[in-house]
């Protein structure tokens, strides 16, 4: 897959954290902390050859995240590319499973 198309999975994942963030208007710390969960329990999601910062970036913007979040959010995935640590404050087993309840 080319990193400048959003890989499905990320694409809803996005959405399912953007309905929050529209109904708060705003990024809350437990939308924060599942996307670094999601971001540490999934890494093969999140890998390079997968999706960039930028496509992602834009993709925040596109589901109603301020630019500041956005960048939050790209920053965070620029650390886990790198192999460095993200450290969710709660929701630390979280992964996205496609909206599906098990």
């Amino acid at each position: 897959m080319s990193t400048t198309q959003l890989p499905d999975d990320v694409r809803e994942f996005l959405e399912f954290i953007g309905n929050y963030v529209k109904s708060y208007g705003y990024m809350k710390h437990n939308e924060e902390a599942k996307i670094k969960a999601d971001m540490m329990n999934v890494p093969l999601r999140w890998s390079t050859s997968r999706i960039s910062p930028e496509v992602l970036r834009k993709q925040c913007e596109a589901v109603g995240m301020t630019e500041s979040e956005s960048a939050k959010v790209a920053d965070w995935l620029k650390r886990r590319q790198a192999n460095r640590r993200l450290r969710p404050s709660h929701y630390r087993d979280f992964k996205w499973n496609g909206g599906r309840v098990y």
